[in-house]
């Protein structure tokens, strides 16, 4: 079957190189403003357990389609509904805006950072084109107001395409602990004596990458890939009951997954374990 042209926009998007090099640069500077924490986890939506930014876009978005709606209607009541509509969805797309970046600062892959840049950037013209369209309103210019907000009609559904392909086609954003396949029954996958107390150790059960850590005489077992953005946990600080992925620091128990800090927003996946004639076995629980 040949690409679709939607197809070949995207990859020519992913490999242009200059959107990488502007998206690392964003990167850098809101790590370096917003820390992980309290607001970073409000900020990815640790506290809703599920990212905010997708929530958030509803907002704008219905505002400005509700504005479409009126802008088809004659009078001034919905001349002065429609204007106000579009003026609130720009004040929504800023919170929108900010937890996108957040989103954004923790891609990892270069091509998929080039898309979500991309993404930002149409959203940027989105809301810029609106902004104009509320004010060439406000001077009496509906008609001129209108073709505005459709040309922001316009660029907002082709950002939107592009994140849609980049939860939908690259999975950036859904956990990424669920792509694992469960171990539905008991398994031995170590030695029991080749897990010293205090050394995290990395597993492949059926294809599945598992961290064992034993800590105060209990033996810990989860799915290593973190479910935020995928990063090796075993390569992480493990010690007092948690670990922290080296990634983004999302911070989970050993003994359930249960998020200790974001920005992850779903627990990791956590295994049963026994000792059995000296072999250390574990299944999905």
């Amino acid at each position: 079957m040949p690409r679709s042209l939607t197809d070949a926009a995207v990859e020519r998007i992913q490999s242009f190189r200059p959107l990488d090099a502007l998206g690392r640069k964003l990167s850098v500077w809101f790590a370096s403003v917003v820390r992980p924490g309290l607001f970073k986890d409000l900020l990815s939506g640790t506290w809703l357990g599920h990212p905010a930014h997708p929530m958030l876009t509803d907002v704008p978005i219905g505002a400005w389609t509700s504005a479409f709606a009126l802008d088809l209607v004659r009078g001034e009541a919905a001349a002065t509904a429609s204007r106000s509509l579009i003026g609130f969805g720009v004040v929504a797309a800023l919170p929108t805006a900010v937890t996108g970046l957040s989103e954004l600062a923790d891609i990892v892959d270069p091509e998929e950072r080039s898309l979500g840049v991309a993404h930002a950037i149409g959203n940027v013209a989105t809301v810029a084109l609106y902004t104009a369209s509320y004010w060439t309103r406000r001077r009496g210019r509906r008609k001129a107001g209108i073709a505005l907000s459709w040309a922001g009609a316009a660029m907002a559904t082709g950002a939107a395409y592009l994140g849609g392909h980049l939860v939908y086609r690259q999975v950036v954003g859904p956990s990424q602990a669920a792509l694992d396949l469960p171990i539905a029954d008991w398994t031995p996958v170590l030695d029991d004596e080749a897990l010293p107390e205090g050394q995290p150790k990395r597993v492949v059960v059926e294809g599945t990458n598992v961290l064992l850590y034993r800590e105060a005489g209990m033996t810990y077992a989860l799915a290593n890939r973190c479910s935020h953005r995928g990063g090796p946990l075993h390569k992480g600080k493990v010690g007092q009951g948690t670990v922290t992925c080296p990634w983004h620091l999302s911070t989970f128990r050993l003994e359930d997954g249960s998020i200790v800090r974001g920005p992850a927003t779903a627990p990791q996946p956590a295994y049963d374990v026994r000792i059995r004639a000296g072999k250390i076995e574990i299944r999905t629980r």
